[in-house]
């Protein structure tokens, strides 16, 4: 026997409840809670003190189906108020791990969950025990999108599974963007249509030209969405001919109809449905990825969790306090008044901060920063070794500066190469790639110096006066960095993707864009040997200097 359950046109949803506080999680571990606030503050009705549960996302359109242009569009909005939460498993309940629980055993107490529940946008996704064919087809007759058949004694298990299958009436699916078509002479800009790609293993490959499903106004926010990710050449492993085509990095993925494949994989008439916010890694390098499921940690709130780092090792509060006061003065050249990351530790756990702060010194200034998606953030800043030491006492161990300073905060004073290298890479190539990198710089006026990272790769840093903006410096950081891989195809990639560095040198440019960081220059990691991330001589690079050549207990004097 097995169990059919409507499958929802929406977002696929985690909320987790730690300490009675709901967060809401999305496929790839984006914390969405406050795009989805309403549902988020709703799940404070739930009798739950600690829990996970898994769901989907949805808007009912006026006959009652769930709409994924309507879900869309209130996204785009920031409208919340026709949101709905339906629920189809729980994971967790207070002290249970339910996961090795047979799924209707998990059925049965979730229904006893939310029976009594007040919580109006948090819904009982409902089962049928019937067979699968009969489902189907009355799915399909009322125009939903298919069904998800699951067996009953199945444990939960994260990812694809033979133990459930999604069977759809339409044909649909998630495709990177790698092109899309400007409409000439528009004004405000707009795109007119997009080609897409599918990923074949580590090939990419073409998938076809959506030219329909769109509204003027996604049109025109797709052309500004794509802009910062606009590159000279094809992302294509197998070139096509497109005079038209303004091709991108394939960060932005879009969920598409068609009506069948081609012997070729292209898609015969795709349809536009929408930007997966929810599974774009377009902002990959400033989005840590949370875990799709993970039991509660004591004494940290999830909410402030971005990433854990479960293998980190740190130094105790009092030899960070004593390395402080040794290297304030150099380190405040570098780190002083520049909105700042934190990976903390807090009472066993090491994490990437995010969210609402504890209680901070004074020393520790704060400021208001208005976050790119939309609303407002908190970030802290220093500007002298009393405000080092009161990072100390929040448990503040690495330190990520942006690349601008509180002073002007929308124009970056420095640009950051990050070269990192590969499975198979050798040192001396890196240092080959770093020496290669700065006169390139040289040939565009600017000067840089190095540093070593602490971790496994090198720094080329480089201060700028020019007036660029962050979205400016991210498009020109990526044309000098696909400039210099371009010498070397084999050795060295740009894309960020694991499966593209085995083998090579990752000429890492994410580091540049408005919110995005790389360790801090004299920060310590947290990181076996306790290194610390150091300036350094190009004399030094040439050498040979190793990335951890410095740690806590090995102070440096190296200066650029």
């Amino acid at each position: 026997m097995t169990g059919g359950s409507r499958d929802n046109d929406g977002y696929r949803t985690q909320a987790h409840v730690t300490d009675g506080k709901p967060a809401t999680y999305t496929r790839r571990g984006h914390d969405w809670s406050d795009t989805f606030a309403t549902i988020t503050n709703d799940l404070r009705a739930l009798p739950v003190r600690d829990g996970v549960l898994d769901g989907e996302v949805v808007v009912l359109g006026s006959n009652g189906i769930s709409d994924f242009h309507l879900l869309q569009a209130d996204i785009a909005r920031r409208r919340t108020d026709r949101l709905e939460y339906y629920v189809f498993d729980v994971l967790y309940l207070e002290v249970f791990d339910l996961r090795s629980a047979q799924l209707v055993e998990r059925k049965r107490l979730l229904e006893q969950l939310l029976r009594d529940a007040t919580a109006s946008r948090v819904h009982l996704s409902k089962h049928l025990q019937f067979e699968g064919a009969a489902v189907f087809k009355e799915a399909c007759a009322m125009h939903l999108e298919g069904i998800v058949c699951k067996q009953e004694a199945s444990v939960y298990r994260s990812g694809r599974q033979d133990s459930w299958i999604k069977v759809k009436c339409t044909k649909s699916g998630t495709y990177p963007i790698v092109a899309f078509v400007e409409k000439l002479g528009a004004n405000p800009r707009r795109a007119a249509s997009l080609y897409l790609g599918r990923w074949e293993g580590d090939r990419l490959l073409y998938a076809g030209k959506a030219r329909s499903g769109y509204t003027q106004a996604q049109l025109r926010d797709l052309r500004e969405r794509l802009d910062p990710y606009i590159r000279r050449t094809s992302p294509l492993s197998v070139p096509v001919k497109k005079p038209k085509a303004t091709w991108v990095e394939p960060d932005v993925l879009a969920e598409v109809e068609y009506s069948a494949l081609t012997g070729e994989g292209v898609l015969r008439e795709p349809v536009f449905k929408g930007i997966r916010e929810d599974l774009s890694d377009s902002a990959r390098h400033s989005i840590a990825r949370k875990p799709a499921v993970s039991p509660p940690r004591p004494g940290v709130p999830r909410e402030n969790i971005l990433q854990l780092l479960p293998d980190a090792v740190v130094p105790t509060p009092e030899e960070l306090e004593a390395y402080w006061r040794q290297v304030a003065r150099p380190a405040l050249k570098y780190l002083a008044r520049r909105p700042l990351k934190l990976v903390r530790h807090v009472r066993g756990t090491t994490f990437y901060h995010k969210g609402s702060l504890p209680a901070i010194p004074a020393s520790v200034r704060q400021l208001k920063v208005r976050k790119r998606e939309g609303g407002e953030g908190t970030r802290v800043w220093v500007e002298d070794l009393a405000g080092l030491l009161g990072l100390v006492e929040i448990g503040a161990v690495e330190l990520h500066p942006w690349n601008s300073t509180v002073d002007d905060i929308e124009h970056p004073g420095v640009l950051v190469f990050d070269l990192d290298p590969g499975e198979g890479i050798e040192w001396p190539f890196v240092i080959e790639t770093a020496l290669a990198l700065r006169e390139l710089m040289r040939s565009e006026g600017l000067d840089s110096w190095p540093k070593v990272t602490g971790g496994k790769g090198l720094h080329v840093m480089v201060p700028v006066t020019r007036d660029l903006t962050h979205d400016a410096a991210h498009r020109y950081t990526r044309q000098l960095a696909q400039r210099l891989a371009s010498r070397d195809p084999d050795r060295y990639t740009v894309s960020a993707a694991l499966d593209q560095r085995a083998g090579r040198l990752f000429i890492d440019y994410l580091r540049n864009g408005r919110g995005t960081t790389a360790i801090g220059t004299y920060s310590p990691r947290a990181r076996a040997g306790l290194p610390i991330a150091a300036p350094v001589t190009w004399k030094q690079v040439q050498n040979g200097i190793r990335p951890d050549a410095f740690t806590l207990s090995r102070p440096f004097r190296a200066q650029p």
